[in-house]
């Protein structure tokens, strides 16, 4: 019965043994397959759009038209009758023939010889100093560079193309937005944006009277999957000024980041915005892939 009561004791714990080691091989096993894909490598592959900001002008000043001048009737000269004239016969003149000359020898000229003048050596002059090195402006587009809505369009063609070159080199499926969007992804919205007396924001205008010497930049993040989220929404009471464009009332419920930057700003000053807009952009999609990739 002692035996009996050992192998029966011992099996009981062999099977305990066995159970047990069946269960933490399975709990070890299973969290491997339930692990999530890696966001990394797969945030590159959701698309990206990214729409010009938008950056209104001031309509070009129309210029009226000169009327021709007209031409003025001048009353045509009367020609007056002339009698004619008798032509007088008069002889012809008898030629006299001239002597010939005799030349007159002359004896020819010795050259005189002159000193070689000697080169003065002259100290050299001070070098040229270097110009600095300057920030490079902005690449011109076609149009006159003095229209406003020229202006305007110089600056968020650049950014566009800009933030598309960074993006891209980060690995981005981004590309320019147009009227056919996919149905997930991301876009890349902004507005160009100043402050007021009253501090109000008020969309820029290019080429008004503001007296502000800088600009806000408000860029948001939409999800293509919901494209009815505005980036902001006009005021209802707008006052009347031509300093700013209307004020508006920006989307709180989006990803939304201000940046602040001169009016007339430079490679170096747009490029590093661009990157800043890429770097949020990174954080957003690795911390909601899944709700841009749907």
């Amino acid at each position: 019965m002692f035996f009996s009561s050992a192998r029966q004791g011992n099996f009981t714990w062999a099977i305990r043994i066995f159970v047990f080691l069946v269960l933490t091989s399975a709990f070890g096993i299973s969290p491997s397959f339930a692990q999530p894909q890696a966001t990394e490598s797969a945030v590159p592959s959701i698309p990206v759009l990214v729409s010009d900001f938008e950056l209104f002008s001031l309509p070009a000043a129309a210029t009226p038209a000169t009327p021709s001048a007209a031409p003025i009737a001048t009353p045509s000269a009367t020609p007056i009758a002339t009698t004619p004239t008798t032509a007088i016969a008069t002889p012809p003149a008898t030629q006299i023939a001239p002597s010939p000359a005799t030349p007159i020898s002359t004896p020819s000229a010795s050259p005189i010889a002159t000193p070689a003048a000697t080169p003065i050596a002259t100290p050299p002059g001070p070098q040229a100093s270097t110009p600095s090195k300057q920030k490079s402006p902005l690449p011109l587009v076609s149009g006159d560079p003095n229209l406003p809505s020229v202006q305007a369009r110089r600056l968020t063609d650049f950014f566009t193309a800009t933030l598309l070159e960074i993006l891209q080199k980060k690995g981005y499926n981004a590309m320019r937005a147009s009227g056919q969007n996919p149905s997930s992804g991301a876009m890349i919205r902004g507005v160009f944006a100043e402050t007021d007396a009253k501090n109000r924001i008020r969309r820029s205008l290019w080429g008004g009277n503001s007296t502000n010497s800088r600009f806000f930049l408000y860029v948001g993040i939409f999800n293509l999957g919901r494209p009815d989220q505005p980036l902001y929404e006009i005021a209802l009471e707008q006052p009347a000024n031509s300093q700013y464009g209307p004020i508006i009332t920006l989307n709180n419920y989006i990803p939304l980041a201000k940046y602040e930057l001169d009016k007339n700003p430079t490679d170096e000053d747009v490029r590093k915005i661009c990157a800043q807009i890429a770097a949020s952009l990174t954080a957003l999609l690795a911390a909601n892939w899944s709700a841009f990739a749907q």
